[in-house]
């Protein structure tokens, strides 16, 4: 049988049911109906062009893989640069600069330039005159701002300081004077230092036992305790009150005209006086060095009464005498010019006892006064 008679298709799909689906020969010869030896020869001519075909796809491959390990070394260097270089991302250029010549060993200058988007001459520019002429300008700026600062006993802003250049002849503008003092933290000190806060430090003489938690079940189980200033032409005037948590009522107070230990101690005698506790009764104070004293500490031991104390710096601890306090300043005190003492404590009196108690409708108790809310409780 003449392999002229066969097309090209055909040889290709009998070579092919040998080469790629692993039928022998004999087996492919016998099924097509050809001889095997025409088609060994069909395999043996095709061998040399699929062995060319793939190698032609091996290499393709090993240059895809070549590419992609470039391109992955490439993406974990520009990420490794990103993280030590985050910093100055968003600085000015010759910031990027100084970081560039810095790491110029570990990574390549066409890298750092591609990533912080700068240009390759300019920094190689830069490394022939690193400090420009401005930079130098500034720095010398900088020692007569620090000596006219000085000068001033640090009292001078970036007017005067600006005032004190113009006079000895310099051309800067104001703009470049605030920039620098800016920068390098140069500021007018006037007055006293602010105090360093303290907020949030627990107290050392007795912990917050009451948590905020303002709501109260029954009478005489938490009182709060505080301290207000009141203005008068003598004077200031202390007013210390007790409140009882349940009914918001003010149970105890004292006015005196200093701020001594005994204002929060006749304010907590009154409230014992008046309440009479059969039982412990928790009374929360802020860390007053009234509410600290040992005669205080002494009183509340003796009668029975468990102290608690805010935060430093956190008035939301005390809220309920703090929003006492808001109250009577806002309803009474704030629409009045006292001259004496004397006029102020009957006015408060007059507030805590005839008003606040009695009368006044209180929102958390549903719109009724202390007193009413114990009485309908009770």
């Amino acid at each position: 049988m003449s392999s002229q008679r066969f097309a090209p298709e055909f040889k290709e799909e009998a070579v092919r049911q040998v080469a790629e689906r692993g039928y022998s020969v004999p087996d492919v010869a016998a099924r097509l109906g050809v001889s095997a030896h025409s088609l060994y020869k069909w395999v043996k001519a095709a061998s040399p062009d699929r062995t060319e075909q793939q190698s032609k796809e091996l290499l393709e491959a090993r240059s895809e893989i070549l590419r992609l390990r470039a391109e992955m070394r490439r993406v974990e260097e520009e990420r490794d640069l990103l993280k030590k270089g985050r910093a100055v991302l968003c600085q000015a250029t010759r910031v990027k600069y100084r970081f560039m010549n810095e790491h110029r060993h570990d990574y390549a200058v066409t890298l750092m330039c591609r990533v912080l988007r700068v240009a390759r001459a300019g920094f190689y520019a830069w490394l022939h005159a690193p400090v420009s002429d401005r930079d130098t300008e500034d720095a010398r700026l900088l020692e007569l701002i620090r000596d006219s600062h000085a000068a001033s006993h640090e009292i001078y802003g970036a007017r005067r300081v600006f005032g004190d250049l113009r006079e000895v002849g310099e051309t800067c503008g104001l703009h470049r004077v605030e920039r620098l003092m800016r920068r390098h933290k140069i500021r007018a000190v006037r007055g006293y230092r602010k105090p360093r806060p303290f907020a949030g430090r627990p107290s050392l003489i007795a912990p917050n036992r009451l948590q905020q938690a303002f709501t109260v079940d029954a009478p005489n189980k938490v009182w709060v305790t505080d301290i207000t200033y009141i203005r008068t032409w003598q004077g200031w005037l202390y007013l210390a009150v007790v409140l009882d948590l349940y009914a918001r009522k003010v149970v105890g107070w004292s006015m005196k005209p200093t701020l001594s230990r005994e204002l929060a101690l006749d304010a907590l005698l009154m409230a014992v006086w008046r309440r009479k506790p059969d039982g412990r009764v928790l009374v929360h104070s802020d860390q007053g060095s009234q509410y600290g004293s040992d005669d205080f500490k002494r009183f509340c031991a003796a009668h029975s009464l468990e102290t608690s104390m805010s935060r430093r710096g956190n008035c939301w601890d005390n809220a309920v005498a703090e929003s006492f306090f808001s109250s009577l300043k806002k309803e009474r005190i704030q629409k009045r010019i006292y001259k004496t003492r004397a006029l102020a404590r009957a006015d408060v009196f007059d507030y805590i006892e005839t008003f606040y108690n009695r009368t006044r409708r209180h929102s958390h108790l549903g719109g009724i006064s202390p007193e009413a809310f114990e009485r309908a409780s009770a």
